[in-house]
């Protein structure tokens, strides 16, 4: 048994998750989520469940199963708990060649257009919104920089809703702007020394939401020119990382590009995928 002190008074006690306990909650996510949690990571499952508990003064596991599975506010709590873990350190324009596959992308898309382009991107895991948001200025900048009228929408979602609710709001530490090319600074707005956000015009062309990648078989009449899914495939198994795969290529836009993470998926393919040939990049263009 653990206690948790505070002021030097043991404020709670918690168990240690049983093996039984976590076979329960991993399967949980496994089922709700498809996310896999191997028992060699028991005590990041246990830590994680543990903080939530400790907020909301529950010491027993059962009774807070109970709870997560008591309806609304079970719903809600289920929430809270997701967004413990699966929400993970972010930053904006995290890998550089990938964001510069984009541009090149869109340059091109641009060049070749013989009407209005009209450039959809989906950030498929957009946790606190640093993703989103890092491809909305680029798309910005390269659409006020071009010949031609073009215009861009950034469709973020993500399976966590307070994570979601936080990119809506779009308030970031400053050190985090050390990470954005100065070029693209005249889409910021700086609060105080302390904070900076992104400016409304921008923030127009965003759509966030809440969404579940284990429901993207579903039909859709959105396509996108660019879905962005980067750093979150590593959490599935292999085969349900496959289903998603195969999901997101029904929802490209002709000639759309698939961008993953580097070593997130090894010997996928799709009769209807080609892989792009860019260093340092791993991505898929629909033919």
């Amino acid at each position: 048994m653990y206690k948790m002190y505070s002021n030097q008074k043991p404020i709670l006690q918690i168990s240690p998750l049983t093996d039984d306990e976590y076979m329960r909650w991993s399967g949980l996510l496994a089922e709700r989520l498809g996310i896999i949690v191997p028992k060699e990571r028991k005590m990041f499952l246990q830590s994680k469940i543990w903080s939530r508990m400790r907020e909301i003064g529950y010491q027993d596991y059962e009774k807070y199963w109970d709870y997560i599975n008591s309806g609304i506010e079970g719903n809600l709590e289920w929430s809270q708990l997701v967004d413990r873990l699966t929400v993970h350190e972010t930053s904006f324009f995290r890998h550089t060649p990938s964001f510069e596959l984009v541009e090149d992308d869109l340059n091109e898309k641009i060049l070749r257009a013989k009407e209005t382009l009209r450039y959809k991107i989906w950030s498929v895991s957009c946790a606190t919104g640093e993703e989103a948001y890092s491809l909305a200025l680029l798309a910005n900048y390269v659409c006020q920089n071009s010949q031609k009228k073009s215009y861009f929408g950034v469709t973020a979602t993500d399976v966590s809703a307070p994570a979601v609710a936080l990119a809506k709001q779009a308030y970031y530490s400053i050190d985090k702007i050390t990470n954005i090319d100065k070029k693209l600074h005249d889409g910021l707005d700086t609060i105080n020394h302390e904070m900076f956000t992104i400016k409304n015009e921008i923030k127009k062309r965003m759509a966030f939401g809440v969404f579940n990648l284990l429901d993207v078989d579903k039909p859709s009449n959105i396509k996108y020119d660019v879905i962005y899914c980067q750093n979150v495939l590593m959490y599935f198994d292999k085969s349900v990382r496959e289903q998603i795969l195969n999901g997101l290529v029904e929802h490209l836009n002709h000639n759309g590009l698939l961008v993953l993470g580097q070593t997130e998926i090894n010997l996928w393919s799709h009769p209807k995928m080609q892989r792009v040939n860019k260093n340092r990049t791993l991505a898929f263009r629909l033919s």
